[in-house]
C-alpha cells in the first residue's frame, strides 16, 4: 500500500500579486506549521511551484520536491465568474486558460510518476490547489456543487461521501493505492 497525502496549501495573503506569487498570510504560516507533527512519519513532499504551496511545504518537510505540474489551474482571460461553468462543463475553458479536463489529465499524469517514483509503504505529502485537487478527483470521483457562491461541494468515491462542503487550508484528502489504484479516499481538515 502506497499513501499520497493530498493537501491544500495554507491561507494566503490577500494581496493583488500575480496568483502564482501570492505568500502565505501570518496566519497561514502559523496553520501550515501546526501540521507538522502530523506529517513527520512522511517520506516526502512534492509541492506545487507557486509560493504560497512552497511555503506550506517549508512549514511542514525539510523533504521538498517542486513539481511543476501541480499548479493551480491556468485561469486565462476571465470576464465572468466561471467557477461553477467549469464544473457544469468539464471541457469550459478561458481564453487562454486551462478546462478541467486538461487539469484532470495534467495531475493524473504528475500523480502517477510519483506513485512510480515511491516503494510500497510509502507516505508522501503533495501540496497543490482546490481546483487541481478536484480535478485530479474527477479521474475517479463523482462531484456535485451544492453552493456555488460557498465553493461548497459533494465529492463522492465508490457511492460513499468523502466530503460535503469546501476544501479548506490545509485540508487533505488521505488517498491509499494498492497497487497503483486507489483503494480508498479519506478527507481530512
Amino acid at each position: 500500500m502506497k499513501t499520497i497525502y493530498l493537501m491544500r496549501h495554507s491561507i494566503p495573503e490577500k494581496i493583488n500579486l500575480e496568483t502564482s506569487l501570492i505568500p502565505l498570510s501570518t496566519e497561514g504560516l502559523k496553520l501550515a506549521e501546526s501540521k507538522r507533527a502530523l506529517f513527520l512519519n512522511t517520506d516526502y513532499c512534492y509541492t506545487s511551484p507557486y509560493t504560497r504551496a512552497v511555503e506550506t511545504a517549508k512549514q511542514i518537510s525539510n523533504k521538498i520536491e517542486i513539481l511543476y505540474d501541480l499548479h493551480e489551474r491556468i485561469i486565462g482571460e476571465a470576464y465572468e465568474d466561471f467557477w461553477l461553468k467549469q464544473y457544469l462543463d468539464y471541457d469550459y475553458a478561458n481564453k487562454n486558460g486551462e478546462s478541467l479536463n486538461q487539469v484532470k489529465e495534467r495531475m493524473k499524469n504528475v500523480i502517477n510518476k510519483i506513485l512510480k517514483s515511491i516503494n510500497e509503504g510509502e507516505q508522501v505529502l503533495v501540496i497543490s490547489h482546490a481546483t487541481a485537487i478536484c480535478a485530479y478527483l474527477l479521474n475517479y470521483c463523482k462531484i456535485i456543487i451544492t453552493n456555488a457562491a460557498e465553493k461548497s461541494r459533494k465529492i463522492t468515491f465508490k457511492n460513499n461521501i468523502i466530503l460535503s462542503g469546501k476544501i479548506e487550508p490545509t485540508s487533505y484528502f488521505e488517498i491509499k493505492y494498492q497497487e497503483n489504484s486507489i483503494y480508498s479516499i479519506n478527507f481530512h481538515e
